[in-house]
């Protein structure tokens, strides 16, 4: 628990170190207010623009990765339905033998 305490503390305190780094370099930026604004808002939709790529390419990771799972759980499941039905097969000819022996033995 506290090593959760402590990665959320160094995140929150990163956090605030970039927003007032962030904030002091726009206090001394050496463009005019409108071309900072462009260039912030241009910075902005390239930082939405790669988000999106990336949440999309993490996206169909992790839907290969579900499916390529979910492949291995149904032939892991097929194979073992397979023994079971095939144990099951010995297990019916066994007792039909043991059947079959206690008949003959109780006509004799």
């Amino acid at each position: 628990m506290t090593t959760i305490k402590t990665t959320k503390w160094v995140f929150m305190s990163f956090l605030l170190g970039s927003a007032i780094g962030g904030a002091i370099a726009l206090l001394y930026a050496p463009e005019s207010g409108k071309h900072l604004r462009r260039d912030i808002s241009r910075k902005t939709n390239d930082l939405i623009k790669e988000g999106k790529k990336k949440s999309n390419e993490l996206w169909n990771d992790a839907k290969e990765k579900a499916e390529s799972t979910l492949d291995i759980a149904n032939d892991v499941l097929n194979s073992n339905v397979e023994k079971i039905v095939h144990e099951t097969g010995r297990v019916k000819d066994a007792l039909t033998s043991g059947i079959n022996a206690y008949n003959k033995e109780r006509k004799s």
